[in-house]
C-alpha cells in the first residue's frame, strides 16, 4: 500500500488540482477520470486503509523502511513522467 501511494494518491491531489485550473487541457479526460468523485472515494479509502495499517501492523518502528518505500515509489513514479517528457 505504501508503495502504491505515490500513484493512487498522487492522482487524485493532481487531477483534483488541474481540474480546479480554469485552463483548457489536452488531458482533460486524464484529469476529469482522477478528479472524478468516484476516484477522489477511491484515493480517501486508500488513506484510510494506510492510516489503519499504520496503526495495526506498522507502527513507529517500521516508520523509517516505509517511509523509504514510499520515498523510492516516488522517485520511480516521478522517472515515469520524465521519461515521457524526454522522448518529447
Amino acid at each position: 500500500h505504501v508503495a502504491l501511494a505515490p500513484c493512487i494518491i498522487g492522482y487524485a491531489e493532481i487531477g483534483a488540482t488541474l481540474a480546479a485550473s480554469d485552463k483548457d487541457n489536452t488531458y482533460a479526460a486524464w484529469i476529469e477520470m482522477y478528479a472524478s468523485e468516484e476516484y477522489q472515494n477511491v484515493a480517501d479509502a486508500e488513506i484510510t486503509q494506510l492510516d489503519r495499517l499504520f496503526e495495526h501492523r506498522a507502527g513507529e518502528g517500521r516508520f523509517q523502511a516505509l517511509s523509504k518505500t514510499f520515498g523510492q515509489a516516488t522517485q520511480l513514479e516521478v522517472a515515469f513522467w520524465q521519461m515521457g517528457l524526454n522522448v518529447v
